[in-house]
């Protein structure tokens, strides 16, 4: 009778083991199916967002999260098979990035939860992606670079009449795609590459600026996990590169940040120091990213934040290139210098101290050419004129909100010893000019232009 008895207890303990392992599934299924964004709340082309919808789900997410967090900290969580746990926490991984249903204190949250995840969930991850992502017509059967795209010139309309990627039903899966490369090592990159390279170049050749820095940003994590011999011989490295120029020349509105650092570090990373081919992406980038940035940008305020990310390519090119951008100078000092002509108005205050801070970190960068004399009468034409309207626009502008105010004097401020390191740094570059225009200037107006000069 005792021996039946033990055997109806241990029964009864593997009963509970049972149902508490179905429990937590049960529980944390519950949870993260409530995750799921409502169709109406995934944001389409030109399409509106609903903010106060966005708001809600945001701090039904935050709850739910916290609800998750607390039940995976079980211990039968752990000995959960990989497959279970992926089915049961894709909703919470979509979370993981910069979405309009995202925020800091869900990502925050989301990364308490990824280290309690498997090791074996990229893998997975990786192979469920493939229903949301057209094949991409620039590569072939076996993922590599195709001399002709297939279906000729028009293949990217077929691309984008194709976009899984964009239903309802796919929020978020670039974020799992972020999250399975980053979690693996660089051999699993290179084995895999059939099954990372091809979601990300479709992100990246999409017709939305959007989706494009989306699937920069993929390609940001993972090229350093691949060999630059495999690249090159798989014919990819052209690709990617090529795709990344291409979308720096939209001069997108809002601009795309971080854009560029991905495309130098994809170029260094395919490319040898001193090469003609490097040399030839960075004149690429230059051409086709600045100064045809400055043909075709908006013009008026829509086109200010435009330009003010151009001022940032130049400084950033200017280090990478040193006295190589040089060659373009004829048409950087002009670009930089035009709107400078205009009144210093409050709402075109942050531009001009773009334009002077790019203007600064050009001529230091060329400092040795000895070729900002041949530029000395423009700078000082323009400089001189919009350090008199700076001077004289006390008062202008009537500001109400003592915020605003305070804003525009201190860029006032910093504009204004822009204004002069410049001076100083064309003194330094061209002495001629401190017996020459300074002596005329302070001779023609002191009280106003004795600040200016320096000593």
């Amino acid at each position: 009778m005792a021996i039946v008895e033990d055997i109806t207890a241990e029964e009864s303990q593997q009963d509970d083991g049972t149902r508490t392992r179905e429990q937590l599934i049960e529980d944390v299924g519950k949870l993260t199916r409530e995750l799921t964004v409502p169709p109406e709340l995934v944001p389409g082309f030109m399409s509106s967002q609903d903010e106060h919808g966005l708001l809600r789900y945001r701090i039904k997410a935050l709850r739910l999260l916290q609800d998750i967090q607390k039940q995976i900290e079980s211990p039968n969580w752990q000995d959960m098979e990989p497959e279970m746990q992926l089915r049961l926490i894709e909703n919470v991984l979509r979370l993981n990035g910069d979405d309009p249903w995202s925020s800091i204190e869900i990502r925050s949250i989301v990364q308490k939860i990824i280290p309690h995840l498997s090791s074996s969930l990229p893998l997975l991850i990786l192979q469920s992606l493939k229903p949301h992502f057209s094949p991409h017509p620039s590569l072939s059967s076996s993922h590599r670079a195709l001399s002709r795209p297939i279906g000729g010139a028009d293949s990217s309309i077929d691309l984008h009449d194709s976009q899984p990627f964009k239903e309802p039903s796919s929020w978020g899966v670039n974020n799992l795609l972020s999250y399975a490369v980053q979690h693996l090592a660089p051999g699993e990159i290179e084995r895999n590459i059939g099954l990372v390279l091809p979601p990300t170049l479709v992100l990246m050749d999409d017709w939305e600026p959007s989706y494009r820095l989306k699937g920069a940003q993929v390609l940001d994590i993972w090229v350093d996990k691949v060999e630059s011999t495999i690249m090159r011989r798989m014919g990819i490295d052209k690709l990617l590169i090529d795709s990344l120029i291409h979308t720096i020349s939209l001069s997108s509105n809002p601009p795309l940040k971080g854009l560029l650092g991905t495309s130098l570090k994809v170029v260094e990373r395919c490319t040898e120091p001193g090469t003609r081919q490097r040399t030839i992406y960075y004149s690429e980038i230059v051409e086709k990213g600045i100064i045809q940035g400055w043909t075709y940008a908006p013009s008026g305020i829509e086109g200010r934040g435009v330009l003010m990310n151009i001022n940032e390519m130049v400084e950033e090119m200017s280090e990478v290139m040193g006295s190589g951008i040089l060659r373009w100078l004829k048409n950087i000092i002009p670009n930089l210098l035009q709107p400078l002509q205009y009144p210093p108005t409050t709402l075109v205050l942050p531009h001009y101290q773009s334009n002077l801070n790019c203007l600064l970190h050009v001529m230091r960068t060329v400092r040795k050419t000895g070729r900002i004399e041949r530029w000395r009468g423009q700078i000082l034409n323009i400089l001189c004129r919009l350090w008199v309207q700076l001077r004289e626009r006390t008062g202008l502008d009537d500001l109400e909100e003592d915020g605003l105010e305070a804003k525009s004097d201190d860029l006032e401020k910093d504009i204004r010893s822009l204004i002069q390191r410049i001076f100083q740094e064309l003194a330094q570059q061209v002495p001629s000019v401190k017996e020459e225009e300074y002596k005329r200037l302070l001779n023609l107006s002191p009280g106003m232009f004795g600040d200016l000069i320096p000593a």
